[in-house]
């Protein structure tokens, strides 16, 4: 069992004053996740869109849909060129969060999501989508952290009631 009350919060929600709150990915997730840390462990915050209902979801799984991906580049000496994405999500582990666990689709940041794009991202299996979660995942796996994201809808409330429930 993870001991979250030790883990780095990454608010893309704005709605907590808890850890890093941050509009979008960017440098400064990066910057933070490459630092040297005994606990490699996150809980990232994120909105969902499409989301059948109004209850916050752990994620399970994800799919790429961004055409994004932040280690194109020269490699960091953080990690290996490309890292192994599975199991890097710790929806079983959660330490009683009783969340329905989801695949979330990563859309790039300013995309517009119409209803046939909502369509096809359900028909491959996402249940909803976001834009923070896929990015930070990646450098959190090219640099060996674990994560715990918990998506919900816009507005606020569910973030600070799941991050309570962390210990946190």
């Amino acid at each position: 069992m993870k001991d979250w009350k030790r883990a780095k919060i990454f608010d893309f929600t704005g709605a907590t004053d808890a850890g890093s709150t941050i509009k979008e990915f960017g440098e400064s997730v990066t910057r933070t996740l490459r630092e040297p840390s005994e606990e490699k462990l996150a809980i990232v915050l994120d909105t969902a869109y499409g989301l059948e209902g109004t209850a916050p979801v752990v994620v399970r799984d994800h799919i790429n849909l961004s055409g994004f991906n932040p280690l194109i580049g020269p490699n960091h000496s953080i990690g290996e060129r490309f890292p192994v994405v599975n199991d890097i999500y710790c929806a079983d582990d959660s330490n009683g969060l009783t969340l329905k666990k989801v695949v979330a689709a990563g859309v790039k940041v300013g995309r517009s999501v119409d209803d046939s794009d909502l369509e096809f991202i359900r028909t491959l299996g996402a249940q909803c989508y976001c834009f923070n979660l896929v990015p930070t995942m990646l450098i959190a796996a090219h640099a060996g952290w674990k994560i715990l994201a918990i998506l919900g809808p816009a507005g606020t409330g569910w973030q600070k009631e799941c991050l309570q429930k962390l210990g946190k």
